[in-house]
């Protein structure tokens, strides 16, 4: 059990939240904070915070940033890496970005050895290049081919160039509760090696030979929100936005192309509000690809008779109506370079 120090937040506390939650919140933010000086004693003086722009991870900058605060002669770099899959729902993206902006103007953290960096996919690694130039079938519960290749190698490609083996600890805002594969992928993690208690989820990667903290583990949902529109506020953190944008606490946020999931109930929710209503393209244009690229006709038919990758004509058509509705929305769906890059498969096909 990690000793948990006093604080002296109660005052921050809003009277429209009762002492019981407000209390609860407060050791949460101690656990989290004693989960972080946990791995500081232990060597790990290089921070690098993962960043999605949800919920989870905008809890985990700040909590993380006001521990450095308190440790500032032993916390020697943080870097904040942002994984921008270039088909992120736009209302979060730009959170995001705006958010990493807010903190290089915060005085609040201006003391501190701060970095960030957003990380894009290679151009042959690209969702509509990879959809649209490969002729790969959009992705699915068998075949989920975008995940790795959109945010797991382009962070870990840039975290070998700052991972310092040994003293690198990577902190996530992963959670117990999201869901169940993910809380059974944390309890395998645990009985791998992992340090598990309240407050605290620890494992070393041997292959980056960094450890990974998540300081958040045992929040609820209720935790997060009362620390982002109530804490995280008075100290200067740009977080009140976010519940402009979930439209519900228990929205989960992903790509706006997301084709794993059934229905895209995100973009729904966020679609149903007056302010993104203009996204519900968006919306249309994934179940429309989703739809015609269901069939079999849509399919090349390999030589054992099982369907292959999308037909030329299909991804022609595809790749028209995208630039259709990139010049009607008048927001970047897909760059030139993809373009171009899609165009020379076909050529080389």
């Amino acid at each position: 059990m990690l000793n948990l120090k006093r604080t002296n937040l109660l005052p921050l506390i809003k009277p429209e939240v009762d002492s019981h939650h407000g209390l609860r919140v407060l050791n949460r933010i101690n656990e989290a904070k004693a989960a972080l000086e946990y791995v500081l004693n232990k060597g790990y003086d290089h921070w690098i915070i993962s960043f999605s722009g949800g919920k989870d991870s905008t809890s985990t900058v700040v909590v993380t940033l006001e521990t450095a605060l308190e440790h500032l002669k032993e916390v020697k770099r943080i870097d904040i890496i942002y994984a921008d899959t270039l088909i992120e729902i736009p209302p979060i993206q730009q959170y995001a970005l705006t958010f990493l902006h807010h903190l290089l103007r915060l005085s609040r953290v201006e003391l501190l050895p701060l970095y960030h960096h957003v990380t894009l996919p290679a151009i042959p690694q690209r969702f509509w290049v990879c959809l649209l130039g490969k002729g790969y079938p959009p992705p699915h519960q068998r075949f989920r081919w975008c995940t790795r290749r959109l945010k797991i190698e382009p962070v870990e490609n840039k975290l070998r160039k700052f991972i310092q083996p040994n003293r690198t600890v990577i902190i996530t805002g992963v959670r117990f509760g999201e869901s169940k594969d993910r809380d059974g992928r944390l309890i395998q993690s645990c009985s791998r090696g992992g340090e598990c208690g309240q407050g605290l989820w620890f494992k070393y990667s041997n292959r980056l030979k960094a450890g990974y903290i998540a300081p958040l583990i045992d929040w609820n949902s209720c935790d997060i929100w009362d620390f982002l529109l109530l804490i995280a506020p008075s100290w200067g953190y740009l977080t009140t936005d976010l519940k402009n944008i979930y439209n519900g606490r228990e929205t989960r946020f992903g790509c706006w192309m997301c084709t794993v999931v059934r229905q895209d109930k995100t973009m729904q929710k966020i679609t149903a509000l007056p302010q993104w209503t203009h996204l519900k393209p968006l919306l249309e244009f994934r179940q429309h690809v989703k739809e015609i690229t269901k069939y079999r006709e849509s399919r090349v038919i390999r030589p054992d008779g099982r369907p292959g990758k999308l037909k030329l004509k299909i991804r022609q058509q595809l790749l028209s109506e995208l630039l259709e509705l990139q010049k009607k929305l008048g927001m970047a769906l897909i760059s030139p370079e993809e373009v171009k890059a899609i165009k020379h498969l076909w050529q080389s096909e």
